[in-house]
This record gives C-alpha cells, structure tokens and sequence, in this order.
C-alpha cells in the first residue's frame, strides 16, 4: 500500500516518470481480458473485448495501463452477477483514444459517484478490505490516466451497470 501510495502522490503531483512508447492496444487489453478469462468462467460472466482497431498504437506506458485496465477489469467482474456481462471496446478518433469499460452490476449510486476517484472509497462500505482491496485503485487509475493527459470518467445506473470511459491522446 505504501509504495501505492507513493505513485499516487506521483502521479498528482505531475512528476511520475512515465515509460512512453507506441503500444499496441488491441494486444495489450486482449492479455489482460486473456488473464481474466477463468474469473469470467468461473462467475458465468461474459468477458467481451472487440471493437479495438489492431494499428491502434498511442505512446502510452504499457505497465501503468496494464495496473489501470486490471483494475477496471477486475472491478467489474468483482460486482458484475453470474449472467451479466464485461465489455471493453476502443474507438481512435482524431488525436484522441476512448476506451469505455462497460458491465451490467448492480451500479453505482448517484450520490457516491463524485467520490468514486478518492483516495480509500468504497462506493460499497460494508465491504471488507479483503473483498474489495484498499480503496487506491480508481484513484491510482485516475492519476496514471492523468499522467498520460487523459481523463476518465465514469457513468452509472443502479440496477443497470457502470461505463468507465477513458481518454488519452494518441501522441
């Protein structure tokens, strides 16, 4: 957590050091959904990824968009039901990259979604910090995000699901 916690304050306060090249995107989110692939079988999850163009390739750093997309992967699968459905898809448009991670869980309330980025916030309170981790990875997420001059943003529907929606130039 400490070491978390350190790239954390990295990462707002503009100084974490980032491993920039072309990367793959099609390639890389396909290993991180191929890693996922026993949790979705085992919960009767429906893991899909398509949609990702294979020449999509902006300068990110592979292994802090790695941790990000195995946050929002795992989150998912975490809260989404047996029956229900994880999809992650890539669209290039211009000088932008929108990677939008969507499930059908139970969704987040209204009210809890401004804090969902703090550091140590569980949307869910009664959860144990085995069950759901320590409340660091949306806002580890955010900042390396932001680090990369991307945005994420999330939308949610109780009874619906949760769409996180990120964007990062292509550089």
């Amino acid at each position: 957590m400490v070491k978390d916690l350190q790239q954390l304050s990295l990462a707002e306060a503009g100084k974490l050091k980032l491993n920039l090249s072309p990367v793959n995107l099609n390639e890389l989110i396909d290993k991180v959904c191929h890693n996922f692939k026993w949790l979705a079988e085992e919960k009767g999850i429906m893991l899909h990824h398509d949609h990702i163009p294979n020449n999509c390739s902006p300068r990110i750093d592979a292994d802090r968009m790695t941790q990000v997309f195995v946050n929002l992967i795992g989150n998912a699968l975490r809260h989404t039901p047996s029956g229900g459905k994880v999809e992650v898809s890539v669209q290039q448009q211009g000088d932008l990259v929108l990677i939008r991670v969507a499930d059908t869980g139970p969704g987040i309330p209204a009210e809890k979604l401004p804090h969902i980025f703090d550091r140590f916030y569980k949307a869910d309170a009664s959860r144990s910090r085995s069950e759901s981790g320590t409340g660091l990875g949306l806002s580890i997420a955010k900042g390396y995000i932001e680090a990369h001059g991307g945005v994420i943003t999330v939308e949610s529907q109780v009874g619906r699901g949760t769409v996180f929606l990120i964007t990062i130039p292509v550089k």
